[in-house]
This record gives structure tokens, C-alpha cells and sequence, in this order.
């Protein structure tokens, strides 16, 4: 690779092979759209997805057809339960070094032997094989007697047919895997009809092979992030922290990693919003989950990158405050327990000095002094900026706790009107660009579901409405704080 140009000649032609084995693939399993971008790109990126649903949707015939399009590439299957052996996974111990005082296991034509492993049920994986398993899953590591080996391994597709209980232990291995679907019966009748008189193959073989594969992760490397995706990611995690949602770096830093490896495969040099909706497979937990991220996801992308629900919100809950401290009195108001400043571990009794502190230091972040008790979690966790704090402790807990007007505290609000104001400006100056434009996008980005791409349309349509509604609560606090 040169000049931070990711299209070379050894990767051209590849962005046309993988579409045209989407295709192939997206005729072979339908109603699978998301689940074969998914399994491909994690298998490029590198990373492990979880396909959970009941038997008989698919799930191993469709891994087993992404390593049969790995040329060169070598499969492992297993279905696990908790008598499974590691001798079944790992492979047998050698007799000829044991006759040697060695432990040490045969490995060929088994999981540390594979490029592309399905293992169903995989929760069921008892605690002789998980670590073994997590090892090879984390750090394509694999201890072989007093050996460490590294395994050829790109992804492992796991399976199960729900979720695990919290109390199994099983979370460290829930989280290795960074791509999750849920997988159904097909549902229209027409694909129904289809899959019954499928013969369960294509008249096509379009093939990708592990230097393929290496060329794309070492693009990947120089792919560049546009900054209006930056500040989507922040928005994100704003939204996450707001909603006690815990996801940790690590698992950022690999989405990230999945975007720009999706934006090397096309031969791209940045990864721009038509790949947001991408993560809605990536940083949800629980399924109750999944549908207000995907929202989210399409918001952003069709409005710059902004998230117009908190833009929105936090607009709305300025106005309430401001008209709030119009009825308290001058006096200062007292709370009845501390409230800690997460960033530098200050503690404050009274609105007066919180507000001080926020002004001071804008940046710093609050946590609720009620949220070990409420939500049973680490309070780290439940973070807020100096807005949403005062509204959550004002609606939420019954304090009164708007700062007074004027002074500190006035200039504190201005400068929270100005942020917002700022920010609306960019998502108005975002929305005059042509919807044609944003259609180019996200026709040209191949790891898109028709679904996704409908619905970012739609939502751009809608967004007009939104924006209007964000200027008039806007222009309500620059009239409270004029008053």
C-alpha cells in the first residue's frame, strides 16, 4: 500500500467479487440479507458472530458455505453439550508424546486447525473447554501442553437458541462475540415457496481467497474516519451512558476497526455515515434493545451525524429548567445528599455550588447519587452532563435543584444555549445537502440491507419536521434568558 490509497492493483477486482458473492449468497439463503453481510464482514475483519434463533433456520449450512468460498480455506463443526470433551474440540492427545512424558494433542481437522469454525450451541460449552475456547477466540492463542500455537483461525460462528442466563458466568464469552443476529423462520411465502424447491446451490462460484483477505485488513490500516462519524460515535456513547448501557472500549475500538475493514473491501479511503447502520448489530446486549438502536442509527446517519431525539431532548429540558428557576427563590437550594463529579471527585451541597463547578469545567460529568440503590449497578456507569443531571434529580428524584438566575449561573445556561444552537446549525447545514447525494451513498455501500437503505430515505424526509421543533424550543430559552 502506498499513498494511503487503499484501491492498488492486487485489490482491484475484489470489491466486484464480493458484491457479486453477496449476490450469490443472498440468492442461495433468503431473507438473510443482514446475516450474510454480517458473517462476511466479520470474516474479513477478523471477528466472531452469534447467530441465535431455533433449529432448522439455516445457521450451520450458511457457515458452512462461507468457508467453502474461502479458497484454501479449512471448516470445523461441532455441536457442543456439557459432556462434550475437549479431546471432541481440540483434538486427541498424541500417544507418541505421552510415551515422552509430553501432554500435547493432535490438532488436524479440528477447531485450532480451521479458518472458519461453527459451533452450535455454544453456551452450552462446559468450563473444561471454555477457556481453551476463549483463548483461541480472543488472542488466537491455543495452549498445546506447555506450548503456545497460534491458530488460523478468522471467525468462529457460534449458535445457540437463546441467550445465556447471567448467573451462568458465560458474559466473557457472550462479549468475544462483536456481531449478533437473531435468525427466524422465512416469512413471506414466496421465499418459502423458494426455499422448498431450492436445490440449495448456485450455478455460480465466486470465490475469495486468504491473501484476499490479508490485503483488506492491511488497507484497512490507512482508511481514514470522516469527522462527522467521529461525533456520531460520541453522540452514541452520550446515548449509552445515559441510558446505564455499559460497553467498553474495547468493543468500540472493534467496531471501528469493522467500518474501516467494510470501506477497504469496496476499495473506499474513508468510512462515511452510510456505514452507521452497521453497528446495529454490533453494541446492543439485550434484544429489547436492538429496535432503539437501529432508530438511532438511521437518525444519525440521515441528519449528519447529529442525534436529533437528544438534540431535541436536550433543548426541551433547558426550557424546563429556565422556567423552573424563575419560581424558585433566591435563596440557595440545599440538597439532601451529596452529588460527586465523576472526572475530579468534588462533591457538592447545594445547586449554587454544582453549578459553579459546571461552569468552571464544562467538560466534567455528574453521577446521580441515587443510582446504587436504583439500578444495582457500579454508579461509574450512570454518568450525565450538568443539563441532564439537574433534570433527572429534578424530575426524576423530587429535588429542587435549578441554579439561580444571573450571574455564574446565567452564563452557564447561555453557554449550554450556544453549544446546542451550534450543533443544530450543523444539522441544518447537513440537511441542505441534496437527498440525491445521500442516495449515491448508500446505493454504493454494499454491506447495506434494503431496508436500511428505505429507511435512512424516509427518515431524511421526516426530518424537516424535527429540525422546526428543535428551533422553536431554541428560540423559547434565548426568550427565557433575555426575560
Amino acid at each position: 500500500m502506498s499513498g494511503g490509497h487503499v484501491q492498488t492493483d492486487e485489490v482491484k477486482g475484489f470489491p466486484d467479487r464480493l458484491g457479486a458473492l453477496m449476490v450469490e449468497l443472498r440468492e442461495q439463503f433468503v431473507e438473510r440479507e443482514e446475516e450474510i453481510a454480517g458473517a462476511l464482514l466479520a470474516m474479513l475483519s477478523g471477528e466472531h458472530v452469534l447467530f441465535i434463533g431455533p433449529p432448522g433456520t439455516a445457521k450451520s449450512q450458511m457457515a458452512k458455505v462461507m468457508c467453502e468460498r474461502l479458497r484454501g480455506g479449512s471448516f470445523y463443526y461441532y455441536l457442543l453439550t456439557r459432556f462434550t470433551s475437549p479431546e471432541e474440540v481440540f483434538g486427541p492427545l498424541s500417544l507418541s508424546s505421552l510415551q515422552r512424558d509430553e501432554f500435547r494433542r493432535r490438532t488436524e481437522g479440528y477447531l485450532p486447525q480451521a479458518n472458519i469454525a461453527f459451533l452450535d450451541e455454544i453456551f452450552k460449552a462446559n468450563s473444561s473447554i471454555l477457556n481453551s475456547l476463549l483463548t483461541i477466540l480472543n488472542e488466537r492463542r491455543f495452549h498445546n501442553g506447555n506450548e503456545v500455537v497460534g491458530v488460523p483461525i478468522l471467525s468462529v460462528y457460534g449458535a445457540s437458541n437463546e441467550l445465556p442466563n447471567e448467573e451462568e458466568g458465560l458474559a466473557a464469552l457472550y462479549d468475544r462475540f462483536l456481531y449478533r443476529f437473531f435468525i427466524t423462520n422465512v416469512q413471506d411465502e414466496g421465499n418459502f415457496l423458494k426455499v422448498l424447491t431450492s436445490t440449495n446451490g448456485t450455478s455460480a462460484n465466486t470465490t475469495i481467497g486468504l491473501e484476499d483477505i490479508e490485503r483488506v485488513k492491511s488497507g484497512a490500516l490507512s482508511v481514514k474516519v470522516d469527522d462527522d462519524v467521529l461525533q456520531a460515535y460520541l453522540s452514541l456513547r452520550k446515548h449509552f451512558r445515559s441510558q446505564s448501557v455499559y460497553i467498553s472500549d474495547r468493543r468500540w475500538n472493534k467496531t471501528l476497526l469493522v467500518m474501516r475493514t467494510a470501506a477497504a473491501a469496496m476499495g473506499r479511503e474513508n468510512v462515511d455515515l452510510s456505514f452507521l447502520p452497521l453497528l446495529q448489530h454490533m453494541l446492543w446486549d439485550k434484544p429489547e434493545q436492538k429496535e432503539g438502536l437501529r432508530s438511532l442509527l438511521i437518525d444519525l446517519t440521515s441528519s449528519g451525524g447529529v442525534d436529533l431525539r437528544r438534540l431535541q431532548s436536550s433543548s426541551e429540558e433547558l426550557l424546563s429548567l429556565l422556567a423552573k428557576a424563575k419560581q424558585h427563590s433566591a435563596s440557595d437550594v440545599q440538597f439532601p445528599r451529596p452529588v460527586c463529579c465523576y472526572d475530579c471527585g468534588s462533591t457538592f451541597m447545594s445547586a449554587k455550588e454544582l453549578c459553579r463547578h459546571g461552569e468552571s469545567f464544562p467538560k466534567h460529568l455528574y453521577m446521580d447519587p441515587y443510582a446504587r440503590e436504583a439500578q444495582g449497578v457500579n454508579p461509574s456507569y450512570r454518568k450525565f452532563e450538568l443539563s441532564e443531571l439537574m433534570h433527572v434529580l429534578e424530575n426524576v428524584r423530587g429535588w429542587k435543584v435549578t441554579c439561580l438566575r444571573g450571574g455564574a449561573e446565567q452564563r452557564l445556561y447561555a453557554r449550554e444555549l450556544q453549544d446546542l444552537r451550534t450543533v443544530y446549525e450543523k444539522v441544518r447545514g447537513a440537511h441542505e445537502m441534496e437527498r440525491g447525494d445521500l442516495r449515491k451513498r448508500l446505493d454504493g455501500n454494499i454491506w447495506l440491507s434494503k431496508r436500511d437503505r428505505q429507511d435512512i430515505l424516509a427518515r431524511q424526509d421526516r426530518r424537516l419536521e424535527s429540525m422546526a421543533e428543535i428551533e422553536r424550543s431554541l428560540k423559547e430559552v434565548e426568550a427565557e434568558l433575555k426575560g
